[in-house]
């Protein structure tokens, strides 16, 4: 009976994001701005700078770069933050200490339904965009590279969710937590490169962010479609996601758990 209940959070989550898939065309689209931004700012940077390349990438690298990561951006935001630590607030989470239901589980259900549908739009823009710069740029993009990149965008996919839902157990201590909330996801943007390059921080930050598992949500999958990761580094980063889910896991379980004696339960 639980394993139904899952199931059926999987449909709300998948019904939910038909209801409100224009939103996301909305969010996609909001991209184009920067996007048309980056590309102004990056080709006057090189065209100043006289060189082919810079912070490691080619012109076409990093305009592919921005684009991409403009894209995937969007796809990995989790947008629930607000609606767990309103549950935590307001005594939500008391029907799931009654019920043979655990919120992680079904949230996370809820969360692969609702991600479907827009990993796959994201997914058709994103080749589009690829074939259109590579046809541009007379580049090729393999298919054991796109490949490649479809399992490490679902993995980064399930790791934001991972970390936004471990940050999303410090509303159980904070009073207020809009304002960190919107803190945190500026930096985990950045760290994550969704901003730009990683390289461009220089070594000694560049290597510390390689200690995180930020990197692993937009820098890396980016970069595996852009060519700049190759080869067995491509699976030695995809095994790198694997390890940080399963150490993510253990995290949001141990803050969870933690939390959730200070848990009052007031209002639910």
């Amino acid at each position: 009976m639980a394993h139904h209940k899952y199931v059926v959070a999987f449909r709300i989550g998948f019904q939910s994001s038909l209801e409100y898939r224009f939103n996301f065309f909305l969010s996609l689209f909001s991209a184009v701005f920067p996007i048309v931004v980056n590309y102004y700012i990056w080709t006057a940077v090189y065209a100043s700078a006289g060189e082919s390349g810079l912070f490691g990438y080619s012109y076409q690298e990093m305009i592919m770069y921005t684009i991409i990561a403009a894209v995937v951006s969007k796809l990995v935001i989790t947008n629930m933050e607000h609606a767990i630590a309103e549950d935590i607030k307001s005594g939500g989470l008391n029907k799931y200490i009654v019920k043979p239901v655990a919120y992680f589980g079904f949230r996370i259900c809820s969360f692969i339904g609702q991600r479907l549908i827009y990993v796959a739009i994201s997914l058709l823009v994103i080749l589009a965009l690829t074939f259109a710069l590579n046809s541009f740029y007379k580049q090729h993009t393999g298919l054991e590279r796109l490949l490649a990149f479809f399992l490490s965008l679902c993995l980064s996919v399930i790791l934001s969710f991972l970390i936004s839902y471990a940050l999303c157990a410090c509303a159980f201590w904070l009073s207020e937590i809009s304002y960190f909330f919107v803190v945190t996801s500026l930096l985990v943007n950045i760290m994550s490169g969704g901003m730009f390059p990683l390289e461009i921080f220089g070594e000694g930050l560049q290597q510390l962010f390689r200690y995180l598992p930020f990197h692993y949500m937009i820098y890396f999958p980016v970069n595996v479609l852009n060519g700049k990761i190759a080869g067995g580094l491509i699976w030695q980063g995809i095994a790198g996601q694997g390890i940080w889910i399963g150490l993510m896991l253990i995290v949001c379980h141990l803050a969870w758990k933690r939390g959730m004696k200070r848990y009052l339960g007031l209002g639910g």
